[in-house]
């Protein structure tokens, strides 16, 4: 899948790399060694895992801005184009900046040496190299052990969950997907965790002790209860995060506790008004009153969009505009919506794995549906009786819906 404007800076440089999955470390190891390693320049939180990562990159950067620390950040995928996944004290890349990465990269040599996502890691890295930053904050991609992000000597890692997901690459079961993301892990370094399911826990754990890694585990070394924090001899009380849903509360608290790990000093009345201001494009996200974006694609996170929904939408009527990957458990995600939903809309919308909108159409039970062939034609805005709106399926699918309506 093409990265929005990538392209641009490709050809203008002629800097060429291939839109294709290659799983794989070798050739952006090599890549790097030519530029001479700017990934190890810097202080790296490394977020891996199945869901949560972009929330709590979200709460990382909002709690470090709040209390002055200088940081950059490297998400996927973008939510408008190339320039929003990676950002600097949470500002977009400029053009001019990524000019400089790309004739960098040229003068190299690094043209078709690379995928589309490791070339854009490698930008990323040359990118956040140039600035005098405290520390970097890198969501890695699909899995972890042969994720182009996973390049750099040291890193404390975060993972806030591991569930089923990318099965076509990862494997079917949680000890197999479990196995991809721990490979994220370094030598004698730290290990933040989750609330994590026993199978997963129990391949982090094994690969934390053959890497002499230090665990610091949600639930055991430090708990977030009440809107209260408590690790060690630091309790941060009346934390209230302004992204919904209860997941939230822990990836709050893992942002805190690897802030803390990383050698910050934090302030209670800081961190309250950070993560009250935290936010997430795509990730329950209000566009205006009673309308959300929510990028929820898998089994976890569409439970966890459905928890939400009970608790803060009680009698309301809910209505779901969905466009969802083929690669996805769609059926489930049905299921699951359809507990909750009053109506759905059925969305075509331009991604090489998108799933047709009919075949949603006919899998969907809920007797209120409909299909919109054209994703522009889209009428997002208030129902009658203050019904709620929920975007949602795949942020791939709320990026072309950003881009194509302005939202």
């Amino acid at each position: 899948m093409e990265i929005t404007n990538f392209n641009f800076y490709k050809k203008k440089w002629k800097v060429l790399s291939e839109t294709i999955i290659k799983p794989g470390l070798e050739s952006i190891q090599q890549a790097l060694d030519k530029l001479g390693n700017p990934q190890d320049k810097h202080r790296i939180i490394h977020v891996a895992g199945t869901n949560g990562k972009g929330s709590t990159i979200a709460f990382l950067s909002a709690i470090a801005k709040e209390h002055g620390i200088s940081y950059g950040s490297f998400t996927s995928p973008c939510m408008v184009d190339v320039h929003d996944q990676i950002q600097l004290n949470g500002h977009n890349v400029t053009s001019e900046q990524m000019d400089r990465a790309f004739q960098k990269m040229q003068q190299a040599g690094l043209s078709e040496m690379l995928t589309d996502f490791e070339l854009l890691t490698v930008t990323a890295f040359l990118v956040l190299e140039e600035e005098a930053l405290d520390v970097i904050f890198i969501e890695a991609g699909m899995g972890g052990r042969f994720d182009s992000t996973n390049v750099m000597k040291k890193s404390i890692t975060v993972i806030p969950s591991i569930s089923v997901d990318h099965t076509n690459f990862l494997g079917d079961t949680i000890e197999e997907i479990s196995w991809h993301k721990a490979g994220v892990l370094k030598e004698n370094c730290k290990l933040v965790i989750g609330p994590l399911v026993g199978e997963a826990r129990t391949v982090f754990i094994k690969e934390a002790n053959e890497k002499s890694v230090s665990v610091i585990e949600c639930e055991r070394d430090f708990i977030i209860k009440n809107n209260t924090y408590t690790y060690c001899n630091i309790q941060f009380e009346l934390l209230r995060p302004g992204m919904i849903g209860n997941h939230q509360l822990s990836n709050m608290a893992l942002s805190i506790t690897a802030l803390l790990e990383c050698g910050f000093s934090l302030e209670e009345s800081k961190t309250q008004l950070a993560v009250g201001q935290a936010s997430l494009s795509g990730r329950m996200e209000k566009i205006k009153e009673d309308i959300y974006f929510d990028g929820a694609h898998n089994q976890a996170s569409i439970d966890a969009l459905v928890e939400t929904i009970i608790k803060h939408f009680p009698n309301k009527r809910i209505h779901f505009i969905i466009g969802i990957l083929k690669d996805k458990d769609y059926v489930y995600m049905l299921r699951r919506l359809e507990e909750v939903g009053s109506s759905f809309e059925f969305v075509e919308f331009h991604h090489e794995r998108s799933l047709s909108a009919n075949e949603l159409y006919k899998y969907c039970l809920h007797d209120d549906k409909f299909i919109t062939k054209d994703i522009e034609k889209i009428n997002i805005k208030n129902n009658l009786n203050n019904d709620v709106t929920i975007i949602t399926g795949s942020l791939y699918f709320i990026s072309e819906i950003r881009r194509k309506t302005g939202k």
